[in-house]
Order: C-alpha cells, then structure tokens, then sequence
C-alpha cells in the first residue's frame, strides 16, 4: 500500500506543479487581454482559481511524502531524538484525525452539490462537486499519508537488532 500511495502522490506532485504552471500561463494571458487589448476575460479567474485549489490539495500529500511541508522546529530541535520521535508520533496522530474529519466534511459537501446540483454564480456555471472534489481527495490522501507517517514513526520505537541478538 506505501509504494501504491507514494505512486499517486509522486504522479499528484508532478501534476501539481503543471497546475500552477497552468494557472500562472492562464494568469499572464488575463493580464495582457486586459491591460494591453482592454478585453479581459470572463473565465480565467475562476479557472485560476480551480487550478491553485486543485494543484494545492493534490499535492499536499507528495508535500508531507516528502516532509516539506512548513514545520517549526525552535522547540523541537532541542528535544532529544527519541522525544522528537515520539512527538511526531504524536502530531501525525492529531493529523490523521484532523484530515479524517476534513475528509469526511468534504465527502458531505460534494454530495450535497451532485444532490442539489450546485452550480457555480459565475457565467461558468461550473458544477461545484468539480472544484469541492480537490478537498474530499486532497484530504483523504493527507489522511492515508499520515496514517503511513504513524506507523512508520511508531516502528522506530520497536528494538532494534544487533548481531543476531534482540537488544533489551
């Protein structure tokens, strides 16, 4: 499951970032119709828009994959290296709950869209499950991410072998 998972982010990661390379082509088209031909469009905005939120989310997962996500360690790095584990343990515990219930909240609002068939009050008209489903996704990897992030940690806890023998 970690090298399937890791797969999706890897690919995620990379799609990402052709998203924001989208969006910043996208964004650079709007400026020059609207401040040199003074005929802006109507749609790139919100496309804009629809590429950040998915290039985030989507590629938050490969982020913590990758353990760069923002991290402030002024108090962390004077623990010791068991301590620092075990304080990882910790806010990936805390993280996998958070994301499980984002997830879930996320999982209710696109089924609310598809039910209602939300659309967006834009000229678009784009049905809101498209943009919302970044979050339920985002969000569900984050969570599996994390669980990962758990069990890896907590198995550093495990004794260690040497030479044969199990440490005690």
């Amino acid at each position: 499951m970690k090298r399937f998972l890791e797969g999706i982010n890897l690919f995620l990661g990379y799609l990402s970032g052709l998203g924001i390379l989208l969006m910043g082509l996208l964004l650079f088209y709007e400026v020059i119709l609207r401040y040199f031909f003074h005929a802006p469009t109507m749609w790139s905005q919100e496309i804009a828009v629809y590429l950040f939120t998915w290039a985030m989310l989507g590629g938050a997962s490969y982020t913590l994959m990758k353990k760069k996500h923002v991290r402030i360690d002024l108090f962390v790095e004077h623990l010791s290296e068991v301590w620092q584990r075990r304080l990882e343990c910790l806010t990936s515990i805390v993280g996998t709950c958070f994301c499980a219930v984002v997830t879930w909240q996320g999982y209710e609002m696109v089924r609310l869209s598809l039910k209602f068939n939300r659309l967006s009050a834009t000229p678009l008209r784009v049905p809101q499950w498209i943009p919302q489903m970044a979050l339920l996704l985002g969000f569900a990897l984050l969570t599996l991410q994390f669980v990962l992030l758990v069990i890896d940690t907590a198995g550093s806890f495990a004794p260690k072998r040497r030479e044969g023998r199990e440490m005690s």
